[in-house]
C-alpha cells in the first residue's frame, strides 16, 4: 500500500476511487470531493498570495539549483529542503561570516598583500606582508569587522523594508 504525502496525491487516489467504475458515487460524493478541491486551490492561492515575495525569492534560488544540478529537479528540491529547515539565525551567521570574508579579502587586496604562494613570494614582499598582517585593523578584519549583533538588527531592518515596499506587487 503506497503512502499519501501530499493534497495532490489523496485528490488522485479519491479520484481514482470515485471513477473506477467499482464503486458507485452518490451526488452527495462528487459534490463533497467537489467541494473539498474548490477549497484547497482557494487556499493554496491565498497561501501564494501571502508568501509572495518568498515564492519570488524561492523560484529564483530554485532555478538557481536546477542549474547547479544540471536539471536534476530532485536534487534541486533536496538542497531547497535543507535551506529551508534551518532557523534564520543560522543565516544570518552564515551572512555576517561571508560578507566578513569579503570585506576582509577586500581589505588584504587594497593593502597590496598578493594570493601568491608563500614560497613564490619575493624577501621585500614577506617582509612587507609580515609587517602589514601586525597591523592592528588587520586583526579587526581577521576577527571581522562585522559583528553579529549590528548585523541582525541591519539585516531585519532591511528586510522588513522590502517586505514593506514589495509585499502588494504581484
Amino acid at each position: 500500500m503506497r503512502k499519501i504525502n501530499n493534497i495532490e496525491q489523496a485528490f488522485a487516489q479519491m479520484s481514482y476511487r470515485l471513477e473506477n467504475g467499482k464503486y458507485e458515487p452518490k451526488q452527495i460524493d462528487l459534490d463533497a470531493y467537489s467541494f473539498l478541491a474548490n477549497w484547497v486551490m482557494e487556499n493554496k492561492k491565498q497561501a501564494l498570495k501571502n508568501d509572495i515575495l518568498f515564492a519570488k525569492l524561492f523560484c529564483r534560488v530554485f532555478a538557481q539549483e536546477v542549474h547547479f544540478y544540471k536539471g536534476d529537479f530532485k536534487l534541486a528540491q533536496k538542497t531547497m529542503h535543507h535551506y529551508l529547515k534551518h532557523p534564520i539565525e543560522f543565516y544570518y551567521e552564515k551572512f555576517t561570516q561571508e560578507v566578513n570574508d569579503v570585506l576582509m579579502n577586500k581589505y588584504i587586496n587594497d593593502l597590496g598583500i598578493t594570493d601568491k604562494h608563500p614560497a613564490l613570494l619575493t624577501d621585500k614582499e614577506r617582509n612587507l606582508e609580515n609587517e602589514l598582517l601586525k597591523d592592528k585593523a588587520m586583526m579587526d578584519y581577521f576577527e571581522g569587522i562585522l559583528k553579529e549583533d549590528k548585523v541582525f538588527i541591519s539585516l531585519n531592518n532591511t528586510i522588513t523594508e522590502f517586505c514593506n515596499k514589495y509585499k502588494n506587487l504581484p
